[in-house]
């Protein structure tokens, strides 16, 4: 079951998933359309919105959902999936510009979790419904005729699954993996230093700023992202700077040690960044490059210098009891200071944890067992949702 959990939530993906969601739907409505659309209606959950409000659409020097609803319009291909963009080209964002008009975005704050919902009008209606995960489709009406019904279920993803499973059951699990996850580790080692890489070259790029490698490999890759860069990038429990975070720290103290360890070492950094989402949720208050995905990291790095199972556990409470509270307030440029703050403290907690040092037991939300601090996090995440109505007051104003 880990491994078919690990395939679905650890994916690639050309551009910030949220607006990428959007583009998804519109791409799969457009497939049942026929004739000239009038409208491009797209009703979205507040966090789906807040992060496609600042955030450069992939391929083009353009930010928002509107872009990103025409572009797919235009040369979205649905069957990509997450890499519904991956073929923009200037061609495309010229075209584009005469849908722009006809997209209506509108937040519906009843809808819980990541739900977008996107209706195509004109002589034909289609409606395409995603829910709960970022390319899950639940729902394709052509003319009021079902296409595809799937009515999601919360709690019943296999995201969740992963609750059923303990730090300890994950760790047994990463100690001997097949040749399907070894390469889907591969290639997030090649997509996500990718983007590093070309980040680093942009002297206005946010990671050329310290002489410390693991945090500057992380805020490059995630300005880059941020930024536009049509690269891909292998997300993590649906974000790709989830996904940076979680890899590029295990991956640049791995030049150091064997690669069958640092595989191991990035597959338990998956598996526990995914484990505390489940908890959370995909789409939350908390930003989970800045606060989660460290968690992973840290866990990794300490697997990989050679640290026993409680260290591990140790290292994990120590990043989520320094860094739990800090917030997402929408996915732009700034995501890669926030990643690189978690990425230090990720390394950190880790060489904290080697030393026998964690944060004590009662010390905020720091339990005894790392599963209960995991919990915890999770019901205080749900406390603070109505952050996500009153940070959205804020995006875009100077």
């Amino acid at each position: 079951m880990l491994k078919e959990i690990l395939f679905d939530q650890v994916k690639p993906a050309y551009g910030c998933t949220e607006p990428i969601a959007v583009a998804l739907a519109v791409a799969a409505a457009k497939k049942h359309f026929e004739g000239e659309v009038e409208r491009i209606e797209v009703e979205l959950d507040k966090n789906t919105y807040k992060n496609g409000l600042e955030v450069n659409i992939p391929g083009t020097p353009f930010i928002g959902l509107e872009i990103a609803a025409a572009l797919s319009y235009t040369c979205g291909d649905a069957s990509l999936g997450l890499e519904v963009l991956k073929n923009v080209n200037q061609k495309c964002i010229d075209e584009s510009h005469k849908y722009l008009g006809k997209v209506k975005i509108k937040v519906n704050k009843d809808f819980n979790g990541l739900k977008v919902n996107c209706v195509l009008r004109g002589k034909s209606n289609v409606q395409v419904i995603i829910e709960g995960k970022h390319d899950n489709i639940v729902h394709i009406e052509k003319d009021g005729t079902p296409i595809l019904d799937k009515p999601f279920e919360p709690g019943g993803t296999l995201l969740d699954k992963i609750k059923d499973y303990s730090i300890d059951e994950i760790l047994d699990f990463i100690e001997d993996f097949d040749e399907d996850i070894r390469e889907l580790l591969e290639k997030a080692i090649e997509m996500n230093t990718g983007i590093a890489e070309r980040g680093l070259k942009n002297p206005q790029n946010f990671g050329n700023v310290l002489d410390y490698e693991p945090v500057n490999i992380v805020q490059a890759a995630v300005d880059a992202r941020m930024s536009g860069e049509l690269m891909p990038v292998m997300t993590v429990a649906g974000s790709g700077n989830q996904g940076l975070s979680c890899t590029l720290p295990v991956i640049e103290i791995g030049k150091k040690y064997d690669n069958e360890k640092v595989l191991k070492a990035i597959l338990l950094s998956m598996l526990v960044t995914i484990y505390i989402k489940a908890y959370t949720g995909v789409l939350t208050p908390i930003c989970g490059a800045g606060s989660i995905a460290p968690a992973g990291a840290a866990a990794g790095i300490v697997y990989l210098k050679g640290g026993n199972r409680d260290q591990i556990k140790n290292a994990i409470n120590n990043v989520l009891s320094t860094l739990f509270g800090l917030t997402c307030d929408g996915a732009k440029k700034g995501c890669a200071l926030k990643a690189g703050t978690g990425s230090f403290t990720a390394l950190q907690s880790a060489q904290l944890a080697l030393n026998n040092i964690n944060i004590p037991c009662g010390n905020g939300i720091a339990a005894d067992d790392v599963e209960e601090t995991i919990k915890r996090v999770g019901i205080l995440t749900t406390s603070i949702k109505k952050f996500d109505e009153d940070v959205l007051d804020f995006i875009g104003k100077c």
